[in-house]
């Protein structure tokens, strides 16, 4: 799948392709700004709601520095990726890839992993994934699931063998409640818990408090990682995916922060894992918006993925 797996800064921030995403949140700008990342073709992807808090302050600032901006809602945007990566492919080189999960939603990174792989046939691609943390500062409150479904429907995970038990792979977040609702709706045999582990102990605390009972009511095996360790992780989950494929039917949860997000989405969608299934729940218009202030650090996971390890891959056109 993937060659040259590390953490760590990249070398040089000027990319062929840079995507970001443009919300509410003031982490939006933080990488680029700090890094001064710039790229061939930059592109800024709206939500299309949710305009408050640093939405406007976001949007001047990448206007200011010449990025296209685009609304994630539309299918256009997908094209969009893919024809930047492509066209940076006709220079017969590996094309330099920037983005910056730190505001992103799941959905919105499913669109852009769903890209890079549509463009594996046409491209190397030098990909640097950038996310930012928050700081540790108002109460994580619960909210009702309004949704329950996956990701995107090419994420569905259709097992061959739905007579398999059912194990679910879910990295847990502060939410209080929302790990433990997600397993309640979906009743798995077992489930593997991933717990993160970053900057600040607080995080920690509120981490135990919101999924306490968790282990009361399933068969759980629990992990933990290092948030500051993308590759390790990564590979972890592989091991993981490679040893219950043949027993189970999976669903992998990536709550928590969005860099377990991305490398669960980016397993699947490399791996050309079919079966497994990336859901998404959420309460979406009940929960609270909150401008959490940036940490100050940034943690880096870039990847080198060749045509040749594409060539089986996923591809949200079958």
């Amino acid at each position: 799948m993937t060659v040259n797996e590390t953490s760590g800064a990249p070398t040089s921030f000027k990319f062929d392709v840079a995507v970001a995403a443009i919300g509410y949140e003031q982490r939006c700008r933080y990488v680029v700004g700090q890094k001064n990342v710039t790229a061939t073709r930059a592109i800024g992807l709206e939500f299309g709601f949710l305009r408050e808090a640093s939405f406007a302050s976001n949007l001047d600032f990448f206007r200011a520095r010449g990025w296209e901006i685009h609304n994630a809602q539309g299918a256009a945007c997908f094209d969009v990726l893919v024809a930047a990566i492509v066209e940076a492919a006709a220079e017969e080189r590996a094309v330099s890839v920037f983005v910056d999960i730190s505001a992103m939603s799941r959905e919105m990174m499913a669109n852009i992993v769903l890209a890079l792989s549509r463009a594996r046939s046409q491209a190397t691609i030098r990909l640097s994934v950038a996310y930012a943390p928050t700081q540790y500062g108002i109460s994580f409150r619960s909210a009702p699931i309004r949704l329950a479904a996956p990701v995107k429907p090419e994420l569905a995970g259709w097992s061959s063998r739905p007579d398999k038990p059912l194990g679910v792979i879910m990295g847990l977040g502060c939410e209080p409640g929302l790990s433990l609702g997600a397993l309640q709706v979906l009743e798995p045999n077992k489930a593997w818990l991933y717990s993160p582990c970053g900057f600040d102990e607080r995080f920690a605390d509120a981490l135990k408090a919101s999924n306490e009972h968790i282990a009361d009511i399933f068969d759980v095996t629990e992990f933990d990682y290092e948030i500051s360790e993308p590759s390790l992780t990564r590979g972890r989950i592989e091991a993981l995916l490679n040893a219950l494929e043949g027993s189970f039917r999976i669903i992998c949860i990536p709550f928590g922060p969005k860099i377990y997000a991305w490398l669960i989405l980016a397993t699947v969608v490399f791996q050309a894992r079919r079966g497994v299934g990336v859901w998404s729940f959420s309460s979406r218009d009940q929960a609270e918006v909150v401008d959490r202030p940036v940490s100050g650090e940034t943690i880096w996971y870039n990847v080198t993925v060749g045509a040749a390890q594409f060539q089986h891959a996923f591809d949200a056109s079958a």
